[in-house]
């Protein structure tokens, strides 16, 4: 049984499927279609990696991820349960901070143990801000999403773009609701595609089940064109059922075997860890991410619910990161701890270098689970 694993892509011809079909109705395994390969080895060791990345001890570290980890589903609740009289939440030292639009709301906030926040803008009118925004004349490498902490909408443009000056005209109307950033880099889907790379390919996100069968669940971009699944040996590992990109970046992958990687772990690079579930990430999280390519990398929430207009197309309602990650890395799992929040999508990457100023997007997990109906966790 291998515990960690990457998948390597071979540059094969295949139309990939149209839609999930049951595993029964699969034809039988297609030679060379796509191989996928790994390592053993132990578990994350987040807390020295958070610590190393922060500059503060192991134990502060330790600290620090405890009170993310009790604080995030507190803030999703409030503001789920707020609506349009929030402006978002973020963590800040651990602690949460919801924004609020009226001090009744904030009043609510307050009696839970977390800390308001007044602010002048709601969710609603920040997410038409950005719709209004993505919809005039923008090109590759630009990106639009909220930032709950300062309560803007922040649109991140490429150093030389000759659609800039159309994306700034169209946020005057809006004054100082509307942050603009520079960024360099091209972003790209983090596909193993390096010339002379032996490797290619993604890494494995998570595995999953519906109680009968069990899955892989990967990029979108890794499975799109590639309808069947083998291991080095020539076992089979099984066929591509959906891939879903680009607006979305997820796709999953039938396993003929119970045993090829169980379920109730995510695969990590290298090693394994338990997953005891997964949640919706906010900014301020410290998070990590595992892939083939960089290995264990941790860093932070910037930004969820972002669009990101790469050079494959434009991905939706992504999670922004702080962390440096290459080719190969897609797929790859974005998690804290024992939860899983996302999967590596795109990086605005030098080519196999990392950029000065690293940013990463994840397709949050939470989609292909519920569009898939699995659990990642066990059986439902």
């Amino acid at each position: 049984m291998l515990a960690a694993a990457f998948i390597v892509v071979a540059p094969v011809a295949f139309v990939p499927a149209a839609a999930a079909a049951k595993p029964a109705d699969q034809p039988a395994p297609t030679s060379g279609a796509a191989v996928m390969t790994g390592r053993t080895g132990g578990g994350a060791d987040v807390a020295g990696a958070i610590a190393q990345q922060r500059g503060i001890s192991r134990d502060a570290a330790e600290k620090l991820l405890r009170a993310e980890n009790a604080n995030v589903d507190l803030a999703n609740r409030l503001t789920t349960e707020l609506g349009a009289k929030t402006g978002g939440a973020y963590l800040s030292g651990g602690t949460v901070v919801v924004t609020v639009t009226d001090a009744a709301s904030a009043a609510k906030v307050t009696a839970t143990g977390a800390k308001a926040r007044v602010v002048t803008r709601g969710q609603k009118q920040l997410e038409t801000i950005q719709r209004t925004l993505e919809a005039a004349p923008s090109e590759a490498n630009t990106t639009w999403g909220v930032d709950p902490e300062s309560n803007q909408v922040v649109v991140s443009l490429p150093a030389s773009g000759a659609k800039n000056a159309a994306q700034r005209a169209a946020a005057r109307r809006f004054g100082s609701a509307v942050r603009f950033e520079t960024a360099d880099g091209a972003i790209q889907p983090n596909v193993g595609v390096s010339s002379g790379d032996p490797l290619g390919g993604c890494s494995v996100g998570f595995t999953a089940t519906d109680g009968s069968f069990n899955y892989i669940i990967t990029a979108g971009h890794c499975t799109q064109g590639f309808p069947h699944w083998t291991l080095p040996d020539g076992s089979d590992v099984g066929p591509t059922l959906e891939s879903h990109y680009p607006e979305n970046d997820f796709g999953l992958i039938w396993m003929n075997g119970p045993s090829i990687w169980p379920t109730g772990v995510f695969n990590l690079w290298p090693g394994s860890q338990g997953i005891h579930g997964w949640a919706t990430a906010v900014r301020g999280l410290s998070v990590c991410n595992s892939g083939r390519t960089t290995g264990l990398r941790c860093g932070s929430v910037l930004k969820t619910n972002v669009t990101v207009n790469g050079a494959g197309g434009t991905v939706r309602q992504m999670i922004e990161t702080n962390i440096c990650t290459l080719g190969g890395d897609s797929g790859g799992p974005l998690f804290a701890n024992h939860i899983g929040y996302g999967l590596n999508s795109h990086a605005n990457r030098n080519g196999s270098v990392c950029n000065s100023s690293p940013r990463t997007w994840h397709q949050p997990v939470s989609e292909p689970i519920n569009t898939y109906q699995v659990s990642i966790y066990g059986t439902p």
